[in-house]
């Protein structure tokens, strides 16, 4: 009788067979290699499955093919993205995980700019809300809804990849009560790039809250504020909605924005000094700036409508924007060295930079004051068990990937660079982390940290500058190195290469696959010491109007280099100590000697960021963009974003190594109803035990030995264990009943059908 080989033997040892083309998860790929993920992924992309596990991790591709909601929409973005099912088990899994160790944990979304970060962020926030559940006194799933529908209107600009992509990162921490409610919310954001409302960007609009204010805007509340009469052009790029259909998608998310404004407990007082400050930009930006000259306005009857608005005199608004000369004069008159120095900073400033300046602070101010208004309404006295951070950051952004000649400007390099300082993150607790606890445990694993990361490109950014005198004219090759030095590039790494063009240079991105072209252009007025920026809070706060004086005087002792963060309030344990984390990082170091640095300021808000989720356990969610065209994909650029976090590395690493560890006293307390004599022996609480003897004897009982067999390494610290090859190679870890028991009773306590371990 002859014999017939099976299927799977007649597969190459790199094919996987095809029943695995829909795998929901990497690791249980029987061959981990590129063109088997590349095949994965595609595949559950066609299918209309666009989230993937990959160990820990979740991988999005964006935009899906098919939406996963029922419901169509008119506009990408403008509707709440339903959780597909893997995103509900990823929510279920850091549910069950922040209960269980009662640890905070952290979920990052990084990718390129324009891959549906923003929307899977909401998406995890509001199926976490949903999964958990509210106590119903301050924070609520509508009051959350109406957060992001404020933030999408004050931080988001329209562009070719989105109509709502972010321009500032925020980190929004849900506190879980011991019941395992969620309880109280905080908000706390960075704008990293804040020219952003003066500086428009090709192919950008400025923030959306403008376009949406002057289509959506009452006719009283329009002379009151007069615009009832727009000027033809604007220095800013704010363009008023012509067309019709303009015009009534701005009206209808302004009457969304005035609704989700009231959900939060704005008062009507709050909203109209929100307005007056918005449409003091907007006259500002229509007033210009003489390029030649003396420093002055170009439309004084827009300057002097700017300065009515804002409350203030036309000459006193004169003064704070383009008169610096008084103040240092009077600093130098009864300051002391310290104010002089930090005065003589850099060249004098020209009109367009100055106006420049005052819009970049006012809208500075005004995003902070409006994010402390959410905390307000989001923020609880209960004591709190731990928390989940979910982090949304502003995407990579190279010219190229829209198909653009042009270079990329200070706003591209900003947020590239925290998206860089994350994945540095990723790679740090993915690979350092993991191979130096395997290590200190002397557990044997044939593993190896990835030749390549994140931290060459970060350390091309992050060098402490030397002191350079920004008066040099950047014209020769000195001259450009001169300005790397001042912009804390590092001229002596192979991650940057100068251009053949004049003031323009090459970093390497992504670990060198995503090279991205800079222009240095103008970028000294960017960084230097703009003193109308800092003069902005004493208009607001000497403002004759009453409303925009109380919104605004609780700001004026904030530090120049704080006045880019929100969220710096709060009365309860946790706001606090995340606080206190970001005031320690604004501190010391390079901030006490370089307080207006503009570069320091970027520097020291991603430090900031990083040092928030640094001690919770991070869940990352990589989007990638698919590019789909007539039902084909972007094989290459594809591969550039898979290789952005090495996956495949970080696979072999989950499959090989050993994911699920827990401490010694954890061990015994989840296993220890297993064995009757050893939680008889042990289960005192008011004596202290020798945790690893404990263990040690649990593992030789009949039924742990029954179960875990020999998938288990008893470490000296920690017990580590596959419990992902344990149960398939042994059933009896699924279906024991004490198990079950344990785990039914765990669940049922904290909240009916939470999910099962």
């Amino acid at each position: 009788m002859c014999k017939v080989k099976s299927p799977l033997s007649l597969l190459p040892p790199q094919c996987n067979p095809s029943d695995l083309d829909l795998c929901e998860d990497l690791s249980d790929l029987q061959s981990v290699n590129e063109c088997g993920v590349l095949h994965t992924l595609t595949s559950r992309a066609k299918a209309n499955m666009p989230l993937t596990r990959a160990g820990p991790n979740l991988l999005n591709f964006w935009p899906p093919l098919e939406t996963h909601s029922k419901t169509p929409r008119s506009r990408r973005g403008e509707s709440v993205w339903d959780a597909p099912p893997a995103l509900t088990a990823l929510v279920k899994r850091v549910y069950v995980s922040m209960v269980g160790t009662r640890r905070d944990h952290s979920v990052s979304a990084v990718g390129r700019s324009g891959t549906g970060k923003t929307t899977a962020c909401q998406a995890f926030t509001h199926a976490l809300l949903d999964q958990a559940g509210t106590t119903g006194e301050k924070i609520s799933a509508e009051r959350v809804r109406a957060m992001f529908t404020v933030l999408r209107s004050f931080g988001c600009v329209s562009s070719q990849h989105s109509h709502a992509s972010s321009r500032f990162a925020m980190v929004f921490s849900l506190d879980f009560n011991h019941a395992g409610k969620v309880s109280a919310g905080h908000l706390q954001t960075m704008m990293l790039d804040k020219w952003k409302v003066c500086q428009k960007t090709p192919g950008e609009s400025n923030f959306l809250v403008f376009s949406q204010l002057l289509g959506g805007l009452s006719t009283e509340m329009r002379t009151e504020l007069q615009l009832h009469q727009l000027s033809e052009s604007n220095s800013f790029g704010i363009v008023h909605p012509t067309k019709v259909e303009e015009k009534q998608r701005a009206s209808v998310a302004f009457t969304k924005l005035l609704t989700a404004m009231e959900t939060l407990g704005f008062s009507s007082g709050e909203q109209k000094a929100i307005w007056h400050v918005l449409a003091g930009i907007y006259h500002l930006g229509a007033a210009g700036a003489c390029k030649v000259g003396r420093r002055q306005f170009v439309s004084f009857d827009s300057a002097q409508v700017a300065s009515g608005v804002l409350g203030c005199e036309g000459e006193d608004l004169h003064t704070a924007v383009f008169k610096h000369h008084l103040r240092q004069l009077l600093q130098r008159a009864t300051g002391g060295s310290r104010e002089r120095n930090a005065a003589a900073e850099g060249p004098r400033l020209t009109a367009a930079q100055c106006v420049d300046g005052m819009a970049a602070g006012l809208y500075e101010e005004l995003f902070a004051t409006i994010v402390s208004l959410i905390n307000r309404a989001l923020s609880s006295q209960q004591l709190t068990l731990a928390s989940v951070m979910v982090v949304d950051t502003p995407g990579l952004r190279n010219p190229r990937h829209s198909a653009e000649e042009r270079a990329a400007g200070w706003s591209e390099l900003c947020h590239n660079y925290l998206q860089e300082r994350l994945l540095e993150h990723y790679h740090t607790h993915t690979f350092t982390h993991t191979l130096d606890r395997y290590a200190q445990e002397k557990i044997p694993v044939e593993l190896e940290c990835p030749e390549k990361s994140p931290a060459e490109a970060v350390s091309a950014i992050d060098q402490p500058p030397p002191q350079v005198n920004n008066t040099n004219t950047p014209t020769t090759h000195k001259s450009f190195k001169v300005c790397l030095m001042s912009l804390c590039v590092s001229v002596n790494v192979p991650a940057v290469r100068q251009c053949e063009q004049p003031l323009q240079c090459e970093l390497n991105h992504l670990m060198g696959c995503d090279p991205i072209r800079y222009d240095l252009t103008g970028w000294f007025g960017l960084i230097q010491n703009n003193p109308s920026a800092q003069n902005a809070i004493c208009v607001l706060q000497n403002s004759t109007i009453a409303e925009v004086k109380a919104m605004f005087t609780p700001r004026i002792s904030v530090p120049p280099l704080c006045r880019s963060l929100g969220g710096l309030d709060g009365a309860s344990q946790r706001s606090l100590q995340r606080n206190g984390t970001i005031r320690k990082t604004f501190s010391g170091g390079m901030a006490a000697i370089r307080r207006h640095s503009q570069c320091i300021a970027v520097k020291l808000q991603a430090d900031a960021l990083v040092n928030l989720i640094r001690r919770a356990r991070p869940v990352f969610l990589q989007c990638v963009s698919t590019k789909n065209e007539g039902g084909s994909f972007d094989i290459p650029a594809l591969r550039v974003q898979l290789h952005s976090t090495q996956i495949l590395s970080a696979l072999q690493m989950h499959r090989t190594g050993y994911p699920e560890h827990m401490t010694l006293s954890d061990f015994r307390c989840h296993f220890q109803a297993l064995s009757p004599p050893i939680m008889k022996r042990y289960a005192s609480m008011f004596v202290s035990h020798d945790e690893r003897k404990v263990c040690s004897s649990s593992c030789h009982t009949n039924s742990m030995a029954l179960m875990f067999s020999s998938e288990y390494i008893h470490s000296f610290i920690q017990p580590l264990f596959i419990l992902q090859r344990s149960s398939r190679s042994n059933p009896h870890l699924q279906r024991h009943p004490v198990i079950t028991k344990i785990i039914r009773k765990q669940t049922l306590n904290l909240k009916e059908n939470t999910g099962d371990r």
